[in-house]
């Protein structure tokens, strides 16, 4: 009887030490688990050092870091406390880090105190620095929630193998002995201070630059009264966004896909620049453009010319923000449609402040209405949907609908969408004189909202 339950307890144990060595997640291979930890924000990876011995240390060859100082905010900790935990954690992070760190995105929060922002600086300065002398470091990623701006680390530019740079409210100076970013394709500066110099210079040494955003005090949001030129040379550009204050814009970039211009102030309508032409004289290979706010009003203010450089054969989208009771505004958008002959489809949103009656004849009104004589034979022949925003059926307006309506034998859709909340009486009114327009598509919708 001893003997059977001696048996009987010893294979109670090998069945136990059989159900531990079983232990399936802390079998997984390496790769595996840095597989997991990539799907956790870093500081939730680091917390996984205490699951088992094989987990100890997985933390610390993950490649992809981010670091987020919400996650250090607790409901009895101060703004002191939180910063300070913040920067002791990074410290640690990157002195143990004993893997490759090819990614490494920074969210700093809002900082009230002037002392406390210059401790988060001191330890932003440094852990640049440390991921500077990283060969393999090729993404950046920082963004600040504070009032004050950082100043970028000179030791960034030291970085040569990034290829991907993302930076939010930070000041930057480019030093004098900046080589450039030979490896850098997506560059974006949102509420970044930067002249216009550093600007082009800083473009200009990225040779392989295929995405450029700049938005905001990039040009000049903490100094309304800056004056920007903007100049921008990539051979390989295919993808630019630009939003903010500037006087002119000079573009060289022949290979430029995509892009969407916004500006934020009227510009001078003194201006002998063409400007038209330096803005869009050369872009072969562009298929979608944006112009919003006022850069229409930036494209009229300098000469007109007879006609573009170049044709945009490829152009395929087109959004506008423009006054079509200005006459300036009108010729450079008549200017731009004729040379976009394969433009599919055509985004619209009416930009005129003076809400005058819908058949006012003022010389303006009439003006802008001659704009749009319709030639001889179809104009799109391709053009299938376009999409008319903030109209409220003006002269010019009726002028523009009556070329867009007589110009394009295969528009599908036609959407109006007014200023104003339209009743049923009204609706009905308005769209009895949008059907009474001639049209050469039959097989035209009509919607107005």
């Amino acid at each position: 009887m001893d003997h059977s339950r001696s048996k009987k307890l010893k294979t109670q144990k090998e069945n136990l030490a059989s159900d531990e060595g079983q232990d399936f997640i802390s079998s997984l291979p390496e790769d595996v688990r840095c597989k997991i930890l990539s799907y956790l924000s870093t500081r939730d990876a680091v917390k996984t050092c205490i699951l088992s011995s094989k987990w100890r240390y997985t933390w610390a060859t993950i490649p992809e870091l981010s670091v987020s100082e919400d996650d250090f905010i607790s409901p009895i900790a101060s703004e002191r406390i939180t910063r300070s935990r913040l920067v002791k954690f990074v410290d640690i992070l990157l002195y143990l880090h004993n893997g490759p760190i090819f990614k490494f995105k920074l969210e700093a929060g809002k900082c009230s105190r002037e002392n406390y922002f210059e401790y988060f600086r001191v330890a932003f300065a440094r852990w640049i620095l440390h991921l500077s002398r990283r060969k393999e470091f090729h993404e950046f990623f920082f963004s600040s929630s504070s009032k004050h701006l950082f100043n970028l680390p000179t030791s960034l530019f030291l970085c040569h193998g990034l290829s991907i740079l993302n930076l939010h409210d930070c000041h930057i100076n480019l030093p004098s002995a900046f080589e450039g970013f030979k490896l850098m394709r997506v560059l974006e500066l949102q509420d970044c201070v930067i002249s216009g110099d550093d600007i082009e210079r800083l473009v200009s040494s990225c040779p392989l630059l295929d995405e450029l955003v700049l938005e905001t005090a990039s040009f000049g949001l903490f100094n309304p009264n800056m004056e920007l030129s903007l100049k921008i040379c990539a051979p390989k550009l295919k993808k630019l966004i630009i939003h903010g204050r500037f006087v002119s814009l000079l573009l060289k970039t022949p290979c430029l896909v995509k892009a969407c211009f916004d500006l934020e102030v009227r510009p001078a309508r003194v201006n002998a620049r063409a400007n038209l032409v330096e803005a869009l004289g050369a872009l072969p290979e562009v298929e979608v453009l944006g112009f919003h706010q006022q850069f229409f009003a930036y494209l009229a203010a300098g000469s007109l010319p007879d006609h573009l450089p170049s044709t945009l054969d490829k152009l395929k989208i087109l959004s506008l923000d423009v006054n079509l009771a200005s006459p300036e505004e009108a010729s450079v958008m008549r200017l731009l449609l004729q040379n976009a002959p394969n433009l599919v489809e055509l985004n619209l949103t009416n930009s005129t402040t003076d809400r005058a009656d819908w058949f006012s004849q003022t010389n303006s009104t009439m003006t802008c209405a001659g704009q749009w004589e319709i030639d001889s034979g179809s104009f799109f022949m391709s053009l299938r949907v376009v999409e008319l925003y903030e109209f409220f059926i003006s002269r010019s307006e009726l002028a523009f609908l009556k070329f867009i309506l007589a110009s394009a034998p295969l528009l599908e859709q036609l959407t109006v969408i007014k200023e104003q909340v339209t009743d049923a009486r009204e609706k009905d009114a308005v769209i009895e004189i949008l059907k009474r327009i001639p049209k050469v598509s039959v097989n035209l919708q009509i919607t107005l909202e």
